[in-house]
Formats: C-alpha cells, sequence, structure tokens
C-alpha cells in the first residue's frame, strides 16, 4: 500500500489491540471463507416457473412453480390439472368447462350470480360440514367472474366462474382450488410458503396464451 494511503489493517490491529501481523491476516482470510460458505449454503429462493398452455377452445394458461406443483391425470371432465404438497398441507388446482344456460345481455352480472347460487346448493349437498366463508364477483388478469370460498373440515376451496368477457358464455370455464391440511389446524412455515405458491398459480389463470 502506498505511504498516502496511510497503516494497513494489520499495521493498525497491531497497534490498538498488540495483534501480530499474521493473526490479524489469518482472522482475515478465516472470516472471508465463512462468509463464501455461507453464501453457498443459503441460497435466494426461485421460483421454477412453469407455464401450462391450452391452445384449443377456450384457449387459456396457468403459470405453477413446477418445484412445488405438477401435472396430475385430469378428473372427469377437467382439462388440467395439478397436485402437489407442502409439508402437513396437499393441493390440487383444476380447470373444467362450465355450462352456463343460454342467455344475452350482461351474463357475468346475471347469469353468473344465479349460478353460483345453484353450485353453492350444489356443494352443500356433496361435502360433508360445507361452510360458505364469502362469495362475489371478481375480476381475475381482466376476466370477469364469479368467486365462492368454503371451507368442509380442514379442507379449504375456492370456486372461481369465469368468462373471456361480459357478453360470452361459450367459453366460460371452472377454476378449482383445494388444500387439505394433515394433522394439527395451524399451518408452519412449510406449509404458509406452499399455500402462497398455490394461490399464486389459481391467480394466474389467463385466457390466451399470454402470461398476466
Amino acid at each position: 500500500m502506498l505511504p498516502e494511503y496511510g497503516p494497513t489493517l494489520p499495521q493498525l490491529a497491531r497497534r490498538r489491540f498488540g495483534w501480530r501481523e499474521r493473526t490479524t491476516v489469518g482472522l482475515l482470510v478465516g472470516v472471508a471463507v465463512a462468509i463464501g460458505v455461507a453464501l453457498l449454503l443459503v441460497r435466494p429462493e426461485v421460483d421454477s416457473q412453469t407455464k401450462y398452455v391450452h391452445h384449443e377452445a377456450p384457449v387459456f394458461n396457468v403459470l405453477y412453480d413446477s418445484g412445488v406443483l405438477h401435472q396430475v391425470a385430469p378428473h372427469g371432465d377437467q382439462i388440467v390439472r395439478l397436485e402437489g404438497r407442502g409439508g402437513r398441507l396437499a393441493a390440487a388446482i383444476a380447470v373444467e368447462p362450465l355450462a352456463l344456460p343460454d342467455a344475452t345481455g350482461d351474463v357475468a352480472h346475471g347469469v353468473l350470480p344465479a349460478y353460483a347460487s345453484e353450485h353453492i346448493k350444489a356443494l352443500r349437498g356433496e361435502l360433508p360440514g360445507f361452510e360458505l366463508t364469502s362469495e362475489g364477483r371478481a375480476r381475475v388478469n381482466g376476466a370477469p367472474g364469479y368467486e365462492v370460498r368454503f371451507r368442509t373440515g380442514k379442507t379449504f376451496g375456492n370456486d372461481l366462474m369465469i368468462l373471456p368477457s361480459e357478453q360470452e358464455a361459450d367459453e366460460a370455464l371452472l377454476v378449482t382450488a383445494r388444500r387439505t391440511l394433515s394433522g394439527r389446524r395451524k399451518l408452519g412455515k412449510r406449509e404458509r410458503r406452499f399455500n402462497k405458491k398455490v394461490a399464486k398459480a389459481y391467480r394466474s389463470f389467463k385466457y390466451g396464451t399470454a402470461a398476466k
């Protein structure tokens, strides 16, 4: 080091603490190695984003983290189904056609709420201990819809009835999310992190091939 830049760190440590320069250099090397090891072990969490695109009508896409969710064989009329588990929390997201009654005018604000009422009745009859937690109009990535939220036992559900536009009912879809918790009711850190990624995938639904 040039004299005009002052004494070196080992020289300062020797003056203040009486350490030998060799000791100070050894400590600095040890700290640098420890920091390097920590950076290798503690890696930032990065989503492995996968995009599913349904190219036939109705055209839509869903983004999901393939590290926690994966495609499985669809059930019944489902077009696509994703499943995964994070700790004690298991989840499934599915998209299937929605057959709405013939109607003209504002389908989103007229037909969907009426259909949702019948949908809730059907769920109440199918699921033991069904409890409706909320319902209402929803707009997801520009598309109008109606969402029903419920729980039954330790299963929590979201059913989104969605349309390409307020007047179009031909390509209506039902997007569902189910999360089932095993063991104690309180979510741990792993379950909360997983649940956040499931919600993100559920909300990523978008008509067309372009992601949100």
